[in-house]
């Protein structure tokens, strides 16, 4: 999706709640990660963080129904990061 394009879908999703999400992102290259399509580090960050989502399936089926629109590699990026991210917590010692 393009630019324009995910701009219409934040808008459509997160409303009013998109200066949160977006914060002080200048352009595209301010999203983070690019999982595949048009899902960003930023995203998945701001799910789990404001709306508790856990999993790869909470995030792009629960929390935004992308889970219609993406590739499998998107899934399994998105799926990978989660699991890295969870292992870098049990490390650390955190829950």
């Amino acid at each position: 999706m393009s630019p324009p394009g995910l701009a219409r879908r934040y808008a459509r999703a997160y409303g009013s709640r998109i200066q949160r999400l977006l914060a002080d992102a200048k352009g595209i290259d301010d999203l983070g990660l690019h999982f595949g399509d048009d899902l960003y580090g930023r995203e998945v960050e701001h799910l789990m963080q404001e709306e508790w989502a856990a999993t790869a399936e909470d995030i792009l089926w629960r929390r935004s129904k992308l889970g219609l629109h993406v590739a499998p590699a998107t899934i399994a990026a998105l799926g990978a990061w989660l699991g890295a991210k969870r292992g870098n917590r049990a490390q650390a010692g955190a829950p």
